[in-house]
């Protein structure tokens, strides 16, 4: 057990240099760019299609109005109710949320302008909107927190500009429909829930219903283009997926403590996050001459889950294990040395 976690350890490691490169080298190598944050806040082919027409029908049935709702929400609830310390700590995953939104708001608009599949490109468009309104709403509530906005994980910003750089759609939509947008629609639930501050709590629905639609996208239209591929290009896929995956991850890793710090249990939001990744992994079939799924996600239900979760994420009041340790230094090495 040890030397297969070893193992799996050192790809990891190998896919997120191989990842940084191309990043620091793209186009994107300098994303995001800080001068936006406030000061202040300011039929089975018909089938498919008519799945795709139906996500451009509902968002503009169910679009809404950002600052009106955020207005409205620190009015109901005399602004944010919390603490200066807790809004250190909520900075952290919300301004990641926001950076993610703008990456989102940029792979929305080149979706729209090359999928060749009209359909397709129609949900895209309507996507774009979406992310416009969930940047500036979250920038918004950013600024009215009144705390210094961090710098942007690295692990975070590397995968971010890995994914912005690419010309490959099928990547794009994978990491960014799938991954990314997955993770967050789990994060904002997690949120949400947890009533961790009254405003936020009654505008992260309105983004979450959103999110859900834009999962749509990727499971519905991924797999026309995935038919379309050799086996020989879906393995190459599935790896630079998994280089996606495995950088948001860290993220989140690296957040557990401002999550705890919050008095919530991080451990749950990886519960969810990895059930719904797990879920649409099904969805999506496994890569050809193999039984595994383009990317990672554990199943929550499955044996010995809880175990594996302990070698990344201690329970509380519990001493990490040697496993959690040795990811805990290396993420904690690589945030340090890895260009931000």
């Amino acid at each position: 057990m040890r030397n297969s976690f070893v193992a799996e350890l050192g790809k990891v490691v190998t896919r997120t240099l191989g990842a940084t490169f191309v990043a620091a080298s793209g186009r994107y190598r300098n994303w995001p760019p800080t001068a936006l944050v406030l000061g202040e806040p300011l039929a089975l082919a018909e089938q498919q299609t008519n799945r795709l027409r139906r996500m451009y029908a509902n968002a503009t049935r169910d679009a809404w109005d950002g600052p009106a709702v955020f207005r409205a929400a620190m009015e109901h609830h005399g602004g944010i109710q919390l603490s200066r310390e807790k809004r250190e700590a909520l900075v952290y995953p919300l301004s990641m949320l926001m950076w993610g939104e703008l990456a989102a708001w940029i792979v929305a608009a080149e979706l729209a302008e090359r999928l060749d599949d009209p359909d397709a490109r129609m949900a895209a468009t309507a996507q774009v909107f979406d992310e416009a309104r969930h940047f500036y709403v979250l920038r918004d509530y950013v600024a009215a927190l009144h705390v210094p906005v961090p710098r942007l994980d690295p692990y975070f910003a590397i995968g971010a500009r890995r994914l912005l750089s690419t010309r490959d759609l099928t990547l794009k939509l994978f990491a960014m429909q799938i991954l990314a947008e997955g993770t967050a629609q789990a994060i904002f639930r997690f949120l949400a829930d947890s009533e961790v501050e009254p405003v936020l709590s009654e505008i992260l629905p309105y983004v979450e219903r959103d999110e859900a639609r834009h999962v749509g996208l990727g499971v519905v239209h991924l797999p026309e283009r995935l038919n379309a591929l050799s086996p020989r290009r879906r393995h190459k896929l599935a790896s630079k997926v998994n280089a996606v995956g495995d950088l948001f991850a860290a993220t989140q890793f690296r957040y557990t403590k401002h999550y705890s710090a919050l008095g919530l249990d991080p451990r749950e939001l990886l519960r969810r996050a990895d059930k719904m990744l797990f879920e649409i992994g099904r969805k999506l079939g496994t890569v050809p001459g193999t039984d595994e799924p383009y990317f990672r996600a554990p199943n929550p239900s499955a044996t010995g889950y809880e175990e594996r979760v302990d070698n990344v994420v201690p329970r509380l009041g519990t001493t990490p294990t040697l496993s959690a340790r040795m990811v805990q230094a290396l993420v904690g090495f690589g945030a340090w040395v890895l260009p931000g």
